[in-house]
C-alpha cells in the first residue's frame, strides 16, 4: 500500500503557514526529525498519529492517505456495481447505484459520466437538461481524453441534426488540439502515444460528421436524407473504418461492427430490402457479441494504434449490451416484416446465449 504520509505532513505544514521548527516545537519533537517525515526517510510512532491528525483537524485515514485509497476502490466497486446492473439489464437499478456514486463522488469525473450515462439511458425526458450541464461540466475541467469524448457524444445525442454539426466544428477546436508535440517529441514513446491518439480522434470526427447525416431524421434545413442516400452515407463510414482499422485487430472498435450494420439492417428493411437487411442484421449480431466478449485486456498490433490499450474496466455503462440490444430489437416494430425469417431467428437466439 502506498504511504503518503509524508507528502501529506509537507502539504498540511505549508497549508498552516509554518516552519518545520514551528511543527517540531508544537509536537514537541526535534526539526530533524520533521524534516525526516517528509523526505520519506522515516515516519511517526504511530502513537503520534493521532495527535498530529487533531493538531492539523484531519482524519488519521486522511492523515495515511488511506482516504484517498478507500475513495478509489470505492468509485471502483461503484463502475463496477452499475455494469454488472446494467448487463443484466436492471436499469432502475443501475440508475440507483449511478445516483448515489454521484452523491458521494462527485468531484471524480468517471463517477460522473456514470451518471450521465445512466440518466441518459434510464432517467426520463427532463433529465436532458441535467445531463447538458454535467457534460459541460466535464468538457470545461476535465483533461481525461476518453471522458471528454463521452461528455461531447452525450451533448451531440441531445441536439438536432444542424446544431450537431456546428457543434463538432467547436469540439474539434476545442477538445482535439492540444498541441502535444510541443509537450513531448514526436520520437518519444509519449509523442507516439499521442500521436495514435490524435489519429483515432481525427477518424472519430469524420465518423461522427457522417454518422450524424446517416442518423438523421431529415431535420436539417435544406436536406432531406432519403434512405437509400442514408445508406450510402453509411456504407460510406464502412469504408473509412476499414481502411483505418484491421479486420482481426479491432478491440473495442469492434464496436463499430455492429453499430454500422445495425444502422444498415433499419435502413435496408425502410425500402423493404429484406435480403440485405438480413445480411446486415446477422453482422450486426456478429459485432455486438464480439463486443460483449471483449477480452479484459487488449494490445493493438495495429501500427497505427499499437501504443493504444484497450482496457475492458473503462468501456464502462456500455448501453450495447447483449440483453439491451435484445430488448431494443423486441421493441422496434421495424424488424416485424423478418421476425419470422428462419436467419432472423438464429440470429436473434445467439444473444441470448
Amino acid at each position: 500500500m502506498e504511504i503518503c504520509i509524508s507528502e501529506n505532513i509537507k502539504r498540511l505544514r505549508k497549508d498552516n503557514g509554518l516552519t518545520q521548527e514551528m511543527l517540531a516545537d508544537v509536537l514537541h519533537i526535534s526539526p530533524q526529525s520533521i524534516s525526516k517525515w517528509e523526505r520519506g526517510d522515516a515516519y511517526p510512532d504511530i502513537s503520534m498519529l493521532p495527535s498530529i491528525a487533531n493538531y492539523f483537524g484531519v482524519t488519521v485515514d486522511a492523515l495515511l492517505g488511506n482516504d484517498r485509497i478507500i475513495a478509489e476502490e470505492r468509485i471502483l466497486q461503484y463502475i463496477e456495481e452499475y455494469n454488472a446492473l446494467t448487463a443484466k439489464d436492471q436499469g432502475q437499478k443501475a440508475l440507483e447505484v449511478a445516483k448515489i456514486a454521484y452523491e458521494d463522488y462527485s468531484y471524480d469525473y468517471r463517477i460522473v459520466m456514470l451518471y450521465v450515462n445512466a440518466l441518459k439511458v434510464y432517467g426520463s425526458q427532463s433529465d436532458k437538461e441535467e445531463i447538458e450541464r454535467l457534460c459541460k461540466l466535464v468538457l470545461n475541467n476535465c483533461t481525461d481524453k476518453a471522458l471528454l469524448s463521452d461528455a461531447s457524444s452525450h451533448i451531440l445525442g441531445l441536439k438536432s441534426t444542424e446544431d450537431k454539426l456546428a457543434f463538432m466544428d467547436k469540439y474539434i477546436e476545442y477538445g482535439q488540439d492540444w498541441n502535444w508535440f510541443n509537450v513531448y517529441p514526436y520520437s518519444s514513446v509519449e509523442g507516439k502515444i499521442m500521436m495514435q491518439s490524435d489519429i483515432v480522434d481525427k477518424w472519430w470526427h469524420l465518423n461522427a460528421y457522417i454518422g450524424i447525416l446517416a442518423n438523421s431524421k431529415n431535420d436539417i434545413q435544406g436536406y432531406n436524407v432519403s434512405p437509400k442516400e442514408k445508406i450510402a452515407i453509411i456504407k460510406k463510414q464502412q469504408d473509412i473504418f476499414n481502411a483505418m482499422f484491421d479486420e482481426n485487430d479491432l478491440g473495442e472498435f469492434v464496436f463499430y461492427v455492429g453499430q454500422f450494420n445495425e444502422q444498415l439492417t433499419r435502413e435496408y428493411l425502410a425500402i423493404n430490402d429484406n435480403e440485405r437487411a438480413l445480411a446486415c442484421f446477422e453482422k450486426s449480431i456478429d459485432g455486438w457479441i464480439a463486443y460483449n466478449n471483449l477480452p479484459y485486456e487488449y494490445e493493438y498490433k495495429n501500427i497505427l494504434i499499437n501504443q493504444r490499450p484497450c482496457m475492458k474496466k473503462n468501456l464502462c455503462g456500455s448501453y450495447t449490451t447483449l440483453l439491451r440490444y435484445k430488448n431494443e430489437i423486441d421493441k422496434n416494430t421495424i424488424y416485424d416484416s423478418i421476425r419470422d425469417n428462419v436467419r432472423f431467428i438464429t440470429a436473434y437466439n445467439r444473444l441470448s446465449k
